[in-house]
């Protein structure tokens, strides 16, 4: 027999060899065209074609056989929908099967990766699949990616960092086809896991598999998913305390400090649900500081179980001798699904009861209870007490949260009171239908600053109060706000500080002083629609175009908001009284005066400066302050000034203050010896109008313009008459 074989492998020699030399040439040709193409531009711009669907780039790469794969500095990367993934590693080896390309499916056998990163994120764009029509759609199968050195995993807001043992099963048909997840597995012994920045377990030993079957993405997309998935997570480790010093300006003050508690849970998931027998045991130092500044340490212990119709949570600071803090809490989740479609959905299924007493905790988490409630806001720290009652994720009747020594800051029409406050939150009612929710806050010293200069002092006083009321459930506390502002007698430093209410060089504030007190109704959004504002001020002085004026001041309006929205009141009332008033350059003779305004029919835009429209009526000492506006006594004739102060007047108008200007029209003055007609417009501070003063026969006009003055003796009714008004008639 082995001649017999010898001497046909002599027979054909030539041909073994011929075929054995293209074998050689053709696996020499496969190696030079296989690693020119996975190492040239050429090759890369194949496989990168839609780099915005898919990229993959690599360092360097080789293949020794059809189908092998290896590569070094591996980077890929993809969008799909609103979706970005990446992958990196420095070293991959793996193999893709040849024959299904041709039915267009792109299958991978086991590929083994070192030190691998990943990283998901939701992307800023939304890239929708493209579909060709007559064409069958590519698919993309990874049978398995392991690796035995997972660095680094980043999932939407969570991250895994650490060196774990993963595996990997992919499916996907691309055009909106149907994506599968086969059995992942990850083992990590020295896992960190975090969320946002909130560290959950530190160098603790972490497994975790899931599944998520096949779907399409109408059914489930980016969280979504989640209603899908099924998976189960063994977590037992170091885990962080709560640290109420260091993060005091975090919503929620998790975070390692000290000596870090211990977390130990196994959860399961099925289709999103978390199955009975899940459980979940966290004990945490809490670190506080006392109302004198001494560190302490107090133990926290929370429990979680899941029954077949709830999950039971409890949480326990106890009270040591018999001093605070203390922290009892039993809840109960009539809820097992975690679904993105409502993640509120388990809150509102909580119902219990907590009990607490801290002293000195961080407020910044009421911030986000009352996150619609933006022009309020609680900051420093503050004492707690709190018994609250919770029913089907709401406080319920009987709820009461006391906060002493906070600092508060609530901005109303451009303008921030800040201050030292207490307040207290009271929940009534018989039942959900009758809820009221009332938060009264007392700020025992407060300051006022324009918001856009907030470390300048306006106003300054004591027991500002503010009152919110609010029906319903707490859910809805900013839809169904009523707000009500007040504080009593509080020092205006300086009264030139308001002078951004009034209109620029025609009317602005000199001098004075003085208090101030506020009664203003507010909805939701901290907007007034009415209130009741009163100022009075001792030695104001007070500029009228070139005119200055000096006196007491006390002035009383009542303001109703007009629409729905904005800043456009009725003036329902706006009362200005002036005492001891003295007109610069009148010579000190002459006796001071005083005056009475009352405004009807007015309007006011709250803005910067106002804008006000209205008719007035005032009594006046004399009508000297009115003509000293257009000249000084010496420039009439001797008979007006004689008459001058010659008793008590009564007058009526029109005023108009716009941006830059005054307006006075239609004034008609009159006593027992004189009257008087005037309009004048203070614009840029230059005064220009008309004036008629009329004694039994005797009349006289006077006419300014540009600060020059006219006088109009003969005719000088006619003259009047035919002179235009200043403002349009009602």
């Amino acid at each position: 027999m082995l001649p017999h074989l010898t001497a046909r492998l002599r027979t054909h020699r030539r041909g073994l060899r011929i075929a054995g030399l293209v074998l050689v040439v053709l696996y020499a040709l496969y190696l030079a065209g296989a690693n020119v193409f996975l190492n040239s531009a050429w090759g890369e711009g194949v496989i990168n074609r839609k780099p915005e669907r898919y990229h993959a780039r690599w360092d360097w790469a080789m293949s020794l056989y059809p189908g092998h794969i290896h590569a070094r500095g591996v980077v890929m990367g993809g969008h799909a929908r609103t979706t970005r993934w990446t992958i990196a590693s420095p070293v991959a080896n793996g193999r893709i099967k040849v024959l299904p390309l041709l039915w267009r499916e792109v299958a991978f056998g086991t590929i083994r990766a070192r030190d691998v990163s990943v990283h998901v994120a939701r992307a800023d764009t939304d890239l929708p699949s493209t579909k060709r029509p007559g064409r069958a759609p590519w698919t993309f199968r990874f049978d398995a990616i392991t690796t035995p050195s997972l660095l680094r995993l980043d999932f939407f807001d969570a991250r895994v960092t650490g060196h774990g043992d993963a595996r990997f099963a992919f499916e996907k048909e691309l055009q909106g086809g149907p994506m599968e997840v086969g059995r992942s597995t990850l083992t990590m012994p020295d896992a960190t896991l975090s969320v946002g920045d909130v560290v959950l377990l530190r160098d603790g030993a972490l497994d975790f598999d899931l599944r998520i079957p096949a779907h399409i993405r109408e059914q489930a997309e980016g969280e979504e998913k989640l209603v899908l998935l099924d998976a189960h997570m063994r977590v037992d480790g170091p885990a962080p305390g709560v640290d109420l010093v260091a993060r005091n300006d975090d919503a929620l003050p998790i975070g390692m400090a000290g000596t870090a508690g211990h977390l130990r849970a196994d959860l399961t998931l099925q289709r999103g649900v978390l199955m009975p027998g899940s459980r979940l045991d966290w004990s945490a130092p809490v670190f506080s500081r006392t109302a004198d500044g001494e560190d302490v340490r107090h133990p926290l212990g929370v429990a979680l179980r899941t029954a077949d119709d709830r999950i039971l949570v409890s949480a326990r600071v106890p009270e040591g001798a018999d001093r605070p803090p203390r922290l009892h809490a039993d809840l109960q989740v009539h809820d097992r699904r975690l679904g993105p479609d409502d993640w509120l959905r388990p809150l509102r299924a909580v119902s219990g009861q907590i009990d607490a007493l801290w002293p000195a905790v961080p407020l910044r988490w009421i911030d986000v209870i009352l996150d619609d409630v933006d022009w309020l806001s609680f900051d420093g720290r503050a004492d707690l007490e709190a018994a609250v009652q919770v029913r089907d994720g709401e406080l319920a009747p009987g709820s009461r949260i006391d906060l002493r020594d906070t600092r508060l800051q609530a901005t109303v029409l451009d303008n921030l009171f800040q201050g030292q406050a207490h307040a207290r939150m009271r929940v009534d009612g018989d039942d959900a239908s009758s809820q009221r929710t009332r938060i009264d806050i007392v700020m025992d010293r407060f300051v006022l600053a324009p918001e856009t200069a907030p470390d300048r002092v306006d106003l300054q006083g004591r027991d500002l109060r503010l009152d919110l009321e609010s029906t319903g459930p707490l859910a809805e506390f900013h839809e169904r706000l009523d707000a009500r502002l007040r504080f009593d007698d509080a020092e205006v430093p300086d009264l030139r500080t308001y002078n951004r209410y009034l209109p620029g060089d025609s009317a602005r504030l000199l001098a004075g002083r003085g208090v101030a007190s506020g009664d203003l109704r507010l909805d939701n959004a901290g907007e007034m629609i009415e209130g009741r504002m009163q100022v009075s001020g001792q030695g104001v002085r007070l500029a009228l175009g070139p005119s200055t004026l000096t006196g007491d001041v006390q002035l009383d309006s009542r303001l109703t908001r007009m629409e729905r929205v904005g800043r456009h009141y009725a003036l329902d009332a706006l009362k200005l009284q002036l005492d001891g008033v003295r007109l610069d350059g009148a010579g000190d003779d002459a006796p001071p005066s005083w005056a009475r305004l009352a405004l009807e029919d007015g309007t006011l835009a709250w803005r910067e400066p106002f804008e006000v429209n209205g008719r007035g009526r005032v009594a006046m000492r004399d009508v000297s302050v009115l003509l000293g506006l257009f000249a000084e006594r010496s420039a009439f004739p001797r008979w007006i000034g004689n008459l001058i102060d010659s008793g008590e007047a009564n007058a009526t108008g029109m005023l108009r203050v716009r941006e830059n200007e005054v307006v006075f029209d239609r004034v008609e003055a009159s006593n027992d010896r004189i009257d008087l007609q005037a309009r004048l417009r203070i614009a840029d501070g230059t005064p220009n109008g008309d004036l008629y003063a009329r004694w039994g026969v005797l009349g006289l006009g006077v006419e300014l313009e540009g600060g020059d003055r006219t006088l109009h003796i003969a005719g000088a009714r006619d003259w009047y008459e035919g002179r235009p008004p200043l403002l349009p008639a009602e």
